[in-house]
């Protein structure tokens, strides 16, 4: 019998010496790429995933002896367990996934090179999940295709990617980001800064703070468009702001927006008296009344329950319309934000 590496559908497994030979690379070289490891070129990274595609190699013994009785498995990948974005996302999609009868295997990212995150959602592939639901921006437009065309999967959290148009995704809408302005504007404020991550860390919320800024443009009020870069000192920022006359800061965040606060206090400045300042996101405990931040409220079960159902409608290989879903939350009126200081 001749040895070497054998198509899908042979009897025997293929293994890694399989994916390697294929692949025309070492053992160790894929065996580093599978488990994302540094030391890989993106031409051989490339070899050994086109490789495990025509092998359906299936990672370690374990995965073969589930992925035979998991046909009601939903995986979820998700970017950071402990966030609290993420963490509430989990917790309501497995909840929806209950009330379909799907059990669901999650795995984190946790902002790991791509070649991690490839290995991971191969796992869940080989676990011949149902389908998959990807709630991260940060997995590249190859790994997406690749996985969609071995299970269902769907994108949540983030408005799609260019790369995969047909890739249904779940996202909250990001033109609702102007009831904050509607909000902050009607308090009377003319001079309003916007903060935001850099995009490459989070596109949809740039996207969202993009529009933000367009739609003070039109409105004819004074801007200032923040990024903050990995290290930026939000007591400088909140400092610099306020001494170019803003009066309002309408955070990426929650989270930057408590950091802003606690920076305003340390420089001797009152919120909202001196200085308002607002969150976006809504995510519990920060959303608490204790706190009082005002705040926009991510619609995180109406996102958790439509992207099951899309997810679903594919494993059943219904007609699923291309393009996402956007969805609307709720504006919260704190403490935090109040009419602008007189001159």
């Amino acid at each position: 019998m001749p040895s070497g590496p054998r198509p899908r559908g042979t009897h025997r497994a293929s293994t890694i010496r399989d994916v390697a030979s294929l692949a025309g690379v070492s053992k160790s070289t894929a065996s580093r790429a599978l488990l994302g490891q540094a030391g890989v070129s993106p031409d051989n990274l490339e070899k050994v995933r086109q490789a495990v595609l025509r092998l359906d190699y299936v990672p370690n013994q374990i995965a073969r002896s589930l992925s035979a009785s998991s046909p009601t498995l939903l995986g979820l990948f998700v970017r950071q367990s402990g966030s609290p974005f993420y963490a509430q996302l989990a917790g309501a999609f497995e909840s929806q996934a209950g009330v379909h009868g799907y059990e669901v295997l999650s795995v984190s990212s946790d902002d790991r090179p791509d070649e991690a995150n490839y290995r991971s959602l191969m796992v869940l592939a080989d676990l011949r999940a149902a389908g998959i639901v990807v709630a991260t921006p940060t997995v590249d437009p190859r790994t997406i295709r690749q996985i969609a065309s071995r299970v269902p999967l769907v994108l949540v959290g983030q408005m799609g990617q260019p790369d995969n148009p047909d890739v249904p995704f779940v996202a909250p809408d990001p033109t609702r980001g102007e009831v904050l302005i509607d909000h902050i504007a009607g308090l009377g404020h003319e001079s309003i800064a916007l903060t935001a991550n850099p995009p490459e860390h989070s596109p949809t919320q740039w996207a969202r703070v993009e529009l933000m800024q367009k739609q003070l443009q039109d409105r004819r009020l004074a801007g200032r468009f923040t990024v903050l870069q990995p290290g930026t000192s939000i007591t400088r920022t909140v400092d610099e702001l306020h001494r170019a006359g803003i009066t309002a800061i309408l955070c990426n965040d929650d989270t930057t927006a408590l950091d802003a606060i606690a920076a305003a206090e340390q420089l001797g400045l009152s919120v909202p008296r001196d200085i308002s300042i607002a969150g976006h996101d809504g995510m519990a405990p920060l959303d608490h009344a204790a706190i009082g931040l005002t705040t926009y409220r991510v619609p995180i079960e109406a996102m958790a329950a439509a992207s099951v159902e899309l997810v679903e409608k594919l494993v059943r290989a219904e007609k699923v319309t291309t393009g996402g879903v956007l969805l609307t939350g709720k504006f919260i009126e704190g403490r935090t934000t109040g009419p602008p200081p007189p001159p």
